[in-house]
């Protein structure tokens, strides 16, 4: 059972917002001036997965950097600022190996905001005294204060840790903290020190690999930089070589054939996860999927590709039941699919276009 410790606390209206026309938190060292760049987001939760994160601007003109969570995956995501306005917000890139994601407020063209100047975050030594800014509890819906606990940097380590049953997919040193921010909506949220300096973006609520426990963490700045610039650019960073066996995939072919579902095929490295055509008399035309829904989640894991859907299908065994949620005319479902035994794709009939 997660804890909600006695040292954390939520800041007061009391504290002073910044202005729109003061771009940078490294001109303002105030740990409170903080609070001002900090975003609420809201999005599509469903099964054991929040409807709510944080963000933290990164450009005066709406970029948030936040986790490459299913909140970013799902379509529908609005984002509060620290004065309470409200603004739709889309996903401009992700960066898996860093389990990052940045966003684009949907804006007027005279709009600026309050950001962070990430050549500027600190990497401070171990023992340092933190803060965590988030919308952890979703304490904040409009223009309060989000929550802030403190705490101190307890170690520099390489993260191994499982979200779920899933090895979590980041592949950089992260700060260990001393402080408990593996609670709901906390991920993507600011680690600032006490002076206020930018240092991490907070992590997703994970396992440790082998202890299973709980995992505190947050991600350097200094770490993220180069990749928020690339997204920034509409560029990816070189992805890390697997160092794992790879996972097995279903082929488009055994999909077809075993579940009555043709995907668009990938022509991309992250092709989303559209279904082209649906077999009539199958599982899946059973279950209720259409031509042009948007397969978002496979259980509790985000799906961000086609190859991603066909590799977390391959997990389950005949008479298994999958729950497959798709994004279909702005509504996100949660279909039910009863995988059933190995067939051939020449005993289906014609799908459905």
């Amino acid at each position: 059972m997660k804890i909600f410790r006695r040292r954390m606390l939520q800041l007061t209206g009391s504290l002073p917002f910044w202005s729109a026309t003061v771009p940078a938190l490294a001109s303002q060292t105030h740990p409170s001036n903080a609070q001002n760049v900090v975003v609420k987001l809201f999005g599509a939760g469903l099964g054991s997965l929040d409807s709510y994160g944080t963000g933290v601007l990164v450009s005066a003109e709406g970029h948030v950097l936040t986790v490459a969570s299913h909140l970013v995956s799902t379509g529908f995501l609005t984002a509060v600022t620290a004065d309470g306005r409200r603004f739709t917000a889309e996903t401009v890139a992700t960066e898996p190996s860093m389990d990052a994601a940045l966003l684009k407020l949907k804006t007027e063209p005279a709009d600026q905001f309050p950001c962070i100047d990430l050549k500027t975050a600190v990497e401070p030594a171990v023992g340092t005294p933190v803060l965590a800014w988030s919308n952890m509890f979703r304490v904040a819906a409009g223009n309060e204060p989000v929550s802030v606990v403190h705490g101190v940097i307890a170690a520099s380590v390489s993260l191994e840790a499982v979200q779920g049953k899933w090895k979590f997919p980041l592949k950089s040193h992260v700060w260990l903290i001393d402080a408990i921010t593996n609670n709901s909506g906390a991920a993507g949220g600011l680690l600032t020190d006490s002076n206020g300096q930018p240092v991490g973006l907070i992590g997703r609520e994970i396992r440790h690999a082998t202890s299973g426990t709980w995992v505190n963490y947050a991600v350097p700045l200094k770490t993220l930089q180069p990749a928020v610039e690339a997204m920034l650019k509409g560029q990816r960073l070189t992805p890390a070589a697997p160092t794992t066996i790879a996972e097995p995939l279903l082929s488009a072919r055994d999909l077809t054939g075993r579940f009555g579902l043709t995907l668009i095929p990938a022509v991309l490295e992250r092709t989303p996860a559209w279904i082209d055509s649906v077999v009539p008399g199958t599982a899946a035309a059973q279950a209720g999927f259409r031509r042009g829904d948007l397969i978002v989640l496979v259980g509790d894991a985000v799906i961000t590709s086609e190859s991603d859907a066909r590799r977390r299908l391959a997990e389950y065994r005949a008479g298994q039941k999958a729950i497959i949620t798709v994004s279909r005319d702005e509504q996100l479902l949660e279909l039910s699919l009863v995988v059933p035994a190995a067939t051939t794709t020449g005993q289906i009939g014609r799908a459905h276009v």
